[in-house]
């Protein structure tokens, strides 16, 4: 790429998932940011095919609850959290 400027992010994921980012960097021979790259890039690709409602992948069974120092998953174990069972 040209000179460009990228903007940077800290992101916190559980440490199992991190592994696994590090085992597929190493297989498949790219940095952390490529990877991620990737998958924003999908994202995005995924949102803008169309008004079909997107497939979200939802943690499954506390694998981010135990490690989310920001509480962002407060919701498990609520009335709420039913909703998240029936999307998927």
């Amino acid at each position: 790429m040209k000179d460009q400027t990228y903007q940077r992010f800290a992101i916190s994921m559980p440490p199992a998932m991190a592994e696994r980012i590090e085992q597929v960097c190493r297989r498949e021979g790219r940095s952390r940011s490529e990877f991620f790259r990737e998958a924003v890039r999908a994202y995005f690709a995924m949102r803008a095919a169309g008004p079909a409602q997107p497939r979200l992948v939802f943690p499954r069974e506390g694998e981010e609850a135990v490690d989310d120092p920001f509480q962002g998953f407060a919701e498990w174990a609520s009335e709420a959290d039913s909703v998240y069972d029936q999307l998927g």
